[in-house]
C-alpha cells in the first residue's frame, strides 16, 4: 500500500470519508469499478414483488459510497439488473467482466449451484493480476466476497475455500445473518450500515492495490462453470436438469424472420421479447434450481451424449425451415433416447406470428410427430405453443417433472442374472408357508405333533 498522503498530491487520505485517488492511471476509467456477482431468486408467482429488491437496495449503498470514496468519473459499480432494455444480456456481462477492478460475489445457498455464477466466477479468475507494489507477499486478488446468506462451510467449492469472506471487521451478526438478514431486520440497521460501509472500504481497498488486466469480452453462454462437478453441487441437488434450446441465431436467422428474438447463439433466443429482456434459456434455468435441480444449459445437439438426468428441449418452431436443422430434429425423433420434455413457445404478439403459424405447426407435426404425441401426454399446453413468459413459467415445471419421472423409469436398477438370495421377510398367521423354517415358533413341539 502507498504511504498515505494529502488529497493536493492525488493519494490516499487518512480518514475513512476522504475520497481516494489512484495511484496510477487505470487503462480504462470509464470501466466498472466493482462487478455485483449474485444468484437470481426465481419469481415463484405470488405477487409482482421484485425477488432481488434487497440485492438491488445493496448495489445502489455500495455504488454510493464508492463513489464517495474514488474519483470514478461514472456509476462505479456493475450487476445485470441494471442493464437497458435491448442490450446483449451475455454480451454486456461479459464485457464488464472483463474491464471491471474487483469482483463480489455474494455467498448464499443458491449462488453455488448456478452456472451463470460459476462462470462469472471464471471468467474473473482467467484475467491476470498483479499487486500495485512490488515485493508485496502472497498471490494477489481482487475477489471482495460479502455473505448475503450463511453457507455452510463444506458446501464451497474447493476454488473459492481459499478466498476470506468472513471479513472480522464487519461483526459477529453479519458471519451469523449475513447482509439479508440485517437488511431485513429494523433492529440491525446500524450492523447492516456499518457492514455495507466497510465492504465499500474494502472494495476499494482492494481496487487501488491489486491490477487485474484487462482481458477480451467473453461469451458466458459458452464459458466454464468454475462451480460444476464439486462436491457443493452434489451434495446439494443431486439432480442435473438438460436443458436443449433449439433455436436459430443471428447468423442464421430462418427464412422471413425478424433478428429481434434472437443473438449470438442459440441459447441467447428471447422469443417473448419485449416483455421479457431475458433469454428463455436462462428463464428456464432459474426455475430449474428453484424445483431443486442443477440447470445444463447447451444448444441442441442431436448426436450430444444422453444426459445424466431429465432433459426438456426449448424448440422453436423457425428453426423447421431450415432442411439442416428439421433432418436432425427428426433424427432425434426416431432415436431410442430417453422420453423428452417439449416445450414450443408461440409469441402471440410476435408480427410474424400470424402468417407462419399453421404452417409451422404443421411441420413440426410432421418432423417430431412422437416427441409431440408425448408431450401432449405430459402437458398439452406445452406443445400446443406457449403465448407468454407467465405461461411458461407454470408449463414448465409439470414437463420437468413428466421428464424425471420417464427418466426415473428408464434408470431403474436391474439385479444381475442368476438366482436371487431369498430375503427374510416378516408375515402373518395366514402366511406360514412362505416363513423361513428356521425361525418357526414352537417349532419342535410342531415336529412332535407331525410324528405318527
Amino acid at each position: 500500500m502507498s504511504t498515505p498522503a494529502g488529497p493536493a498530491n492525488g493519494g490516499r487520505g487518512t480518514g475513512s470519508g476522504d475520497r481516494v485517488e489512484p495511484t496510477e492511471p487505470w487503462g480504462d476509467v470509464t470501466a466498472p469499478y466493482f462487478f455485483l456477482s449474485y444468484a437470481r431468486m426465481p419469481q415463484d408467482g405470488s405477487d409482482a414483488t421484485d425477488p432481488d429488491l434487497w440485492v438491488h437496495r445493496l448495489f445502489r449503498e455500495l455504488r454510493d459510497h464508492i463513489r464517495q470514496m474514488t474519483a470514478h468519473p461514472g456509476s462505479p459499480g456493475f450487476m445485470d439488473g441494471t442493464m437497458r432494455v435491448g442490450q446483449n444480456w451475455p454480451s454486456e456481462l461479459g464485457g464488464s467482466l472483463a474491464r471491471c477492478r474487483v469482483f463480489v460475489p455474494l455467498y448464499s445457498p443458491r449462488y453455488f449451484i448456478s452456472p451463470w455464477c460459476g462462470r462469472e466466477w471464471a471468467a474473473f479468475d482467467n484475467r491476470a493480476a498483479r499487486h500495485r507494489e512490488a515485493g508485496q507477499p502472497g498471490i494477489p486478488s481482487a475477489v471482495v466476497p460479502a455473505l448475503w446468506s450463511p453457507v455452510p462451510d463444506h458446501r464451497l467449492p474447493e476454488c473459492v475455500r481459499e478466498v476470506q469472506y468472513m471479513h472480522p471487521e464487519l461483526g459477529q451478526r453479519y458471519r451469523t445473518f449475513g447482509l439479508y438478514g440485517l437488511a431485513k431486520l429494523r433492529a440491525f440497521r446500524s450492523d447492516y450500515e456499518k457492514a455495507v460501509l466497510h465492504l465499500a472500504r474494502r472494495i476499494v481497498d482492494v481496487g487501488e492495490s491489486v491490477v487485474v488486466e484487462q482481458a477480451d469480452p467473453v461469451q458466458l453462454d459458452a464459458a466454464t462453470d468454475a462451480f460444476a462437478a464439486t462436491p457443493t453441487r452434489t451434495s446439494t441437488t443431486g439432480r442435473t436438469l438438460r436443458i436443449s434450446v433449439a433455436a436459430a441465431s443471428l447468423d442464421q436467422l430462418p427464412e422471413g424472420r425478424t433478428p429481434d428474438y434472437y443473438g449470438p447463439s442459440a441459447v441467447d433466443w428471447n422469443p417473448y421479447h419485449p416483455g421479457s429482456e431475458r433469454p428463455l434459456a436462462q428463464v428456464a434455468a432459474d426455475i430449474a434450481v428453484r424445483l431443486a435441480f442443477r440447470p445444463d444449459v447447451r444448444e441442441f445437439d442431436h448426436t450430444a451424449k444422453p444426459a445424466d438426468g431429465p432433459e426438456v428441449v426449448l424448440l422453436d418452431r423457425w428453426t423447421l425451415r431450415d432442411p439442416d436443422r428439421r433432418a436432425a430434429l427428426g433424427e432425434f425423433d426416431k432415436s431410442d433416447l430417453p422420453p423428452t420434455g417439449l416445450v414450443v413457445p408461440w409469441n402471440e404478439h410476435d408480427p410474424d406470428s400470424d402468417e407462419a403459424e399453421y404452417e409451422l405447426a404443421a411441420q413440426a407435426e410432421a418432423t417430431l410427430p412422437r416427441r409431440i404425441r408425448l408431450g401432449r401426454q405430459a402437458c398439452r399446453p406445452a406443445v400446443r405453443g406457449v403465448p407468454d413468459g407467465q405461461t411458461f413459467d407454470k408449463v414448465l415445471p409439470d414437463v420437468v417433472q413428466w421428464a424425471e419421472g420417464e427418466y426415473r423409469k428408464r434408470a431403474q436398477p436391474r439385479p444381475p442374472a442368476g438366482k436371487a438370495t431369498e430375503r427374510f421377510r416378516l408375515c402373518g398367521r395366514d402366511d406360514q408357508d412362505s416363513r423361513p423354517q428356521g425361525h418357526r415358533r414352537n417349532a419342535e413341539e410342531e415336529d412332535r405333533n407331525e410324528q405318527p
